[in-house]
């Protein structure tokens, strides 16, 4: 084919794709006549009784009671960006609980703020910048709501803290009898590790008293290594420096080099400054980035174009930036990277690797994810340091990275079978290195496979049946690794 038949192909094939690109922007599906919900994923859509959403807590007292009387199931949800079934259940009510978002009070001396766990982390930063203070702990984005965070025990990019627990002071409950209690490390302290990290299994989390920190300024900084070469470079020049806050690690995507050079992007502390620093940022170029990430779904060049432009971006000369301005979105807000389509989806997974088995492991990764044609669309690493306060603790008893795969999926019975086949595989591989699975994503992985990466899973659900006996508390991934029960494949129809 000559060069200027294939150039006139591939422009043809970009305006194509912008064209299905800008439709899909604006498709939306309703039905009226039922009430199916799903996470982000959209591959545990499920039936409902309804949707419940109250800003008071004697309403919220009073549906659980309710519940209670007439044996019907709760879920908990909130921003529902969790792909492992724990917002919903058939036949549940779901309490939305978005509109349960005051900021109760902010203690500046001793950087203590009280929030209802409804609030957005969005709305956390906007209220405490004011203040020159920042969260300790930030996902990568802010548009998570506290109690889910709280209920995944989320991780973020500093290195001092690297798990949401760690933060937390503490926090009102509401129990499935109907009682509120406080809970924190000297009242209710099983609750306490129990809740954190117990995905909605325990009760409502209500009030949340968080840790805060001043709202430093950073100088950003961009090396670019081999994956080979990164456990030794933090050990030497990022573990121990006090100059580094923040810390995240992004591997190429390029099929040519995959996984193989690292752009490491950390945050400094300085003394420097700069007019309206302090000024909350908002995100840029979104429609541009998303296109560009659409691209990669769909061609290896596209990939190739994204990791190149993304290592000339962040390679750039370093730059003055605030703590909250850092943990604000750093690519396009997830509501505009959710991909609407019928027949292809994306999903999130994420293992937790001890950092001295860190090369063995991605080798062998980067082989799974070669031999099984999985389509990647971006990794990211960050550090995650020992802390076993939760019961089902994700963090390995020694210093690891944590290793985020974001991958496009077409939704079939075959794909998702070999999908299904693909994350076993790697899970396997994390517990032959010492490692760990995020339990916040799909439920692919075995009965097996989560009691050897969780073993006090067992301990975790006999005590949910001791302050839930009616199981009034339900969610899909209790019902599958507590009772078995298997998805209904609602996406079939």
């Amino acid at each position: 084919m000559k060069k200027s038949a294939r150039v006139f192909l591939i422009i043809l094939g970009i305006l194509i794709y912008i064209a299905l690109f800008l439709f899909s922007l604006n498709k939306t599906s309703q039905n009226a006549d039922k009430i199916l919900v799903s996470d982000v994923s959209h591959l545990y859509p499920t039936y409902v009784k309804k949707i419940v959403k109250e800003n008071q807590t004697e309403q919220l007292m009073e549906i659980v009671i309710d519940a209670n009387k007439r044996g019907l199931n709760l879920s908990i949800a909130g921003s529902q960006h969790s792909q492992g079934g724990h917002t919903y259940y058939k036949d549940a009510v779901v309490l939305n609980m978005k509109d349960y978002d005051k900021i109760l009070n902010l203690d500046t001396k001793s950087k203590v703020l009280t929030v209802q766990s409804g609030a957005t982390w969005d709305d956390v930063q906007r209220y405490i910048n004011s203040y020159n203070l920042s969260v300790k702990v930030m996902q990568s984005s802010n548009i998570f709501t506290v109690g889910g965070t709280l209920s995944a025990n989320a991780h973020g990019r500093d290195l001092d803290s690297t798990a949401m627990i760690e933060t937390v002071k503490g926090f009102r409950l509401l129990l499935a009898n109907g009682t509120i209690v406080n809970v924190n490390r000297t009242e209710n302290t099983e609750l306490f590790d129990l809740v954190i990290g117990g995905y909605g299994m325990f009760g409502i989390i209500l009030d949340v008293d968080l840790e805060l920190t001043s709202n430093e300024v950073y100088k950003t900084q961009t090396y670019i290594i081999n994956y080979k070469e990164l456990a030794d470079y933090f050990d030497v020049h990022i573990k121990d420096n006090p100059k580094v806050a923040l810390l995240l690690i992004r591997p190429s995507i390029d099929p040519q080099n995959l996984f193989e050079e690292l752009a490491v992007l950390t945050w400094e502390k300085t003394n420097e400054t700069s007019q309206n620093i302090f000024e909350l940022t908002e995100e840029k170029h979104v429609i541009r980035d998303k296109l560009l990430f659409g691209l990669s779904r769909k061609f290896d060049w596209g990939k190739k174009l994204r990791w190149n432009l993304q290592k000339k971006i962040e390679s750039e000369e370093s730059k003055l930036i605030t703590r909250n301005n850092a943990m604000r979105p750093p690519a396009a807000p997830l509501e505009l990277l959710e991909h609407n389509s019928e027949s292809d989806t994306d999903i999130l997974q994420e293992y937790f690797i001890p950092t001295r088995n860190f090369i063995n492991f991605s080798r062998e990764f980067v082989e799974i994810l070669k031999e099984d044609k999985v389509n990647v669309l971006s990794f990211t690493i960050r550090y995650v340091r020992p802390n076993n306060e939760s019961y089902l603790s994700y963090a390995p008893k020694e210093d690891a990275f944590a290793i985020i795969y974001y991958s496009n999926i077409k939704i079939s019975e075959k794909e998702l079978k070999k999908t299904e086949n693909t994350v076993q595989k790697i899970v396997d591989l994390a517990l032959k290195n010492e490692g760990t699975y995020y339990l916040t994503y799909n439920l692919y992985p075995t009965q097996k496979q989560i009691r050897e990466a969780y073993p006090n899973l067992d301990f975790v659900l006999s005590k949910k049946r001791q302050y839930d006996p009616n199981e009034t508390f339900m969610s899909k991934f209790y019902a599958k690794y507590a009772k078995g029960e298997e998805d209904e494949k609602y996406w079939r129809a």
